[in-house]
């Protein structure tokens, strides 16, 4: 993977791709290049995974046919296109710029969609394409993120990238129908003043869940951010698993596979909790929702903190 970048003369250079701009209107930042590094390296990883998994699937019980697709994921090379690799949508595009990077330093890919509502932005997508001589995997698309995902819920992608500006809220419930059962989410939030604790009110609003003013801010956005996709995939029977969370910047990106399960969905109140803190001391300490006894699902029985902090006598925010 090549780290470098270089604008000049309309034109951007990272990693392997590279970008034509209008120099007067450039939409590209720097600072997501580790976002794009990062995704490259999950999404290689997971493609894989599914590509191995695809090629045992089509094989089935023939274990000469099984070996023989093994043998055949050691030499795909990325840029490569395969029937037996993954489907990608990148929601909002923009440029283009990291389908085209996914397309020459991601193997195991049998088709990428970069997306964006507009039309002046389709149409760079479109130039960078052909620039870069990937049309053989990238193909670009003009509709609003939202519809493409409801209009997909059928055939769904292996993997869906959401980059948005601010709160991704607005699609995930597209996104968690239209992901393939262990499909790959790849999901950014930059609004970090609200997950961070500044507004815990519009936090509720748009996640779900209040956020607290913490030294742990940064773990507490990300957990805000899971258990917002995992309640809108449990409407759909469906569990996430994550994979890889990061905070970086001014954004948090997380990783997570999604499958389907209704029994998974169950779990879910073991694995969310409410977060009491000290208003003293700032010692902070979780009550889950739910427990297991015995395999079965019961309501927890008592607070887990008293009306004072343990430690300093001073009251609990929740």
């Amino acid at each position: 993977m090549e780290n470098s970048i270089k604008v000049s003369g309309g034109k951007v250079n990272e990693g392997k791709a590279e970008i034509l701009v209008e120099e007067t209107n450039v939409f590209y930042n720097p600072v997501q290049e580790f976002n794009r590094d990062l995704s490259i390296a999950v999404l290689s990883l997971f493609a894989k995974d599914k590509y191995e998994e695809n090629c045992k699937k089509k094989a089935g019980d023939d274990k000469d046919e099984a070996e023989k697709t093994d043998g055949d994921s050691v030499d795909m090379k990325p840029g490569d296109k395969t029937e037996n690799g993954i489907s990608v949508l990148e929601a909002l595009s923009a440029t283009g710029l990291r389908s085209i990077r996914y397309a020459k330093e991601v193997p195991y890919l049998k088709q990428i969609i970069a997306n964006d509502i507009s039309a002046k932005a389709a149409e760079s997508i479109k130039k960078n394409i052909i620039h870069n001589k990937v049309e053989h995997l990238v193909t670009a698309s003009q509709q609003d993120a939202t519809m493409l995902m409801y209009q997909s819920r059928q055939t769904r992608f292996d993997g869906i990238d959401l980059d948005p500006y601010g709160c991704p809220s607005i699609f995930l419930d597209s996104a968690v129908q239209c992901v393939s059962n262990g499909g790959l989410l790849l999901i950014t939030a930059t609004d970090m003043a609200v997950l961070a604790g500044n507004s815990p009110e519009t936090c509720y609003v748009k996640y779900g869940a209040t956020s607290l003013k913490s030294k742990a801010c940064h773990e507490l956005a990300l957990r805000i951010l899971l258990q917002h996709i995992a309640a809108h995939a449990g409407r759909y029977g469906r569990y996430i698993e994550p994979l890889l969370s990061v905070s970086v910047d001014f954004y948090i990106r997380v990783f997570v596979r999604v499958f389907t399960s209704q029994k998974k969905c169950k779990d879910n109140t073991t694995k969310l909790g409410m977060v009491y803190q000290c208003t003293g001391c700032e010692t902070m300490t979780l009550g889950p929702l739910g427990i297991r006894v015995n395999k079965a699902h019961k309501l927890p029985q008592s607070l887990p903190v008293g009306q004072l902090c343990k430690h300093c006598n001073h009251k609990h925010h929740v």
